[in-house]
């Protein structure tokens, strides 16, 4: 008579239904709800949980999961192996936005090698394996035969210091097939003729479909194309462009002419992006504006150019007159003003808001002032801006109010129009003293729900 011990056998049988009940559980979840919560997941997240069971595993093939795929140059690709090289090359062919950056611009290799003491030939091959890597990737995505629809490139400011670009932007040439929709070179520092050797391509592949055109950092400082005759030709053969984004430095009345002549039938914003350090030594006439506008067919109707001046760090009034001439189609105007500067020294912002009373009142859609610091009396054109321009739709203002009885005036008007009013009223007051807390607890009890019942969400914030 023999004896066995079936305790091991007994624990290895439970184990392993066990486990098999749970990949069941697991089978049985629904594919939306899986697809859903995998969208929300990173590149390697979805890899380890195709490893669950085969179910999941299977549901990783939805589309939907892939269209979108960022890359970071620096530390997300490799030589040897990569997640996410293996990712694309399961399921590069549903990629539809490819988005390229650097993930650490602001340091360079060189900075970390002296951190860990490499010598001058291991750093050179560092910076020789990233652009590599990154040339392996996109012929990897052109042997995929992804049809590409947008293509971003952010956070190249410093790429080249990581080493020769130049290979990275032949592969990239290779990727601009004809269902280009959208190119955004935000901030990539370019050489001027790698910028319009990219364009030139997109315009001869794309030129008939991009929409879409994102030129705001593409070119380095010293190299703005304001008057590059192949530049003004690009520009114009880009005939389903409707949204542009400009540096001020790159734009000219050639460029306006250009547009014109090209672009104008489809265009629908142009955004001009205007910091301090520009150089304004040339200035944009009220001619090239009248002729821009004159040949868009719905621009007294459907606006259509939109324009959008972003100033950033640029507050004197005499700055700003350049900018907002007359004929100038403005829909959107942005202000970011210094947080500190010497108030001895006025900087007339009520003059150039009395500007956009004057000259945009039929045009004017947005207007986002951060004027934190300022200390002239705004409350007034505060008032004035929503009673004179017809078309805004939105208002934003961060700066002092010298008497919150302007917001009562704010919420009177919106219970007096009755053609139109804004859905939303927020206010977040900072520093307020004990009467003004007071002004402004009455001013949300007499409002709260009348403006409630005409759809105005009017929300006053906690106090800071």
């Amino acid at each position: 008579m023999h004896f066995y011990n079936n305790t091991k056998l007994d624990n290895a049988d439970r184990t392993l239904q066990k486990e098999t009940e749970e990949t069941f559980v697991w089978s049985r979840l629904p594919e939306l709800i899986l697809t859903q919560v995998f969208s929300l997941l990173s590149r390697e997240d979805r890899a380890s949980a195709g490893q669950v069971c085969l179910h999941w595993n299977r549901c990783l093939d939805s589309a939907c999961l892939w269209r979108r795929c960022s890359i970071y140059i620096d530390c997300d690709l490799s030589l040897d192996y990569s997640v996410a090289s293996e990712m694309t090359l399961r399921y590069g062919e549903h990629m539809r936005v490819l988005e390229l950056a650097w993930s650490k611009p602001y340091v360079t290799p060189r900075n970390t090698s002296r951190r860990q003491r490499y010598s001058r030939s291991k750093k050179n091959g560092a910076c020789s394996a990233q652009v590599e890597a990154g040339v392996n990737f996109l012929e990897l995505v052109l042997t995929k035969e992804a049809q590409l629809r947008e293509l971003l490139l952010t956070n190249w400011l410093y790429s080249g210091k990581w080493g020769n670009c130049a290979k990275l932007l032949y592969g990239l040439a290779n990727l601009l097939a004809l269902n280009l929709e959208k190119l955004s070179l935000l901030d990539a520092n370019l050489a001027q003729s790698d910028v319009l050797r990219l364009l030139a391509i997109v315009a001869r592949l794309a030129g008939g479909r991009l929409e879409t055109l994102d030129l705001r950092g593409a070119f380095r400082e010293w190299q703005a194309p304001l008057n590059s005759a192949r530049f003004l030709r690009l520009l114009g053969r880009f005939s389903s462009l409707a949204y542009l984004s400009f540096d001020y430095p790159a734009l000219s009345d050639g460029a306006l002419a250009a547009l014109a002549s090209g672009a104008a039938p489809s265009l629908r914003l142009l955004h001009v992006a205007v910091q301090e350090s520009d150089s304004r030594q040339h200035r944009l006439s009220d001619n090239a504006w009248r002729e821009l506008a004159d040949v868009c067919p719905r621009l007294g109707v459907a606006y259509t150019i939109y324009l959008v001046l972003e100033v950033v760090n640029l507050s004197d009034h005499e700055d700003l007159c350049f900018l907002l001439l007359p004929s100038v189609p403005l829909a959107r105007f942005r202000m970011y003003a210094s947080h500190v500067w010497d108030q001895n020294r006025t900087r007339n912002f009520r003059g150039t808001v009395g500007l956009l009373i004057a000259h945009y009142t039929n045009t004017l859609e947005e207007v986002k002032l951060h004027l934190i610091y300022n200390k002239e009396k705004m409350d007034d054109l505060i008032v004035s801006l929503l009673t004179s321009c017809k078309q805004l739709e939105n208002i934003h203002y961060e700066g002092i109010l010298r008497d919150f009885e302007t917001l009562r005036d704010v919420c009177q008007l919106q219970l007096d129009s009755k053609t139109r009013w804004y859905n939303k009223i927020h206010l977040k007051p900072q520093n307020a003293n004990m009467h003004n807390r007071a002004l402004i607890q009455d001013i949300g009890r007499q409002y709260n729900r009348k403006l409630l019942q005409r759809g105005v969400d009017f929300r006053i914030e906690s106090f800071v």
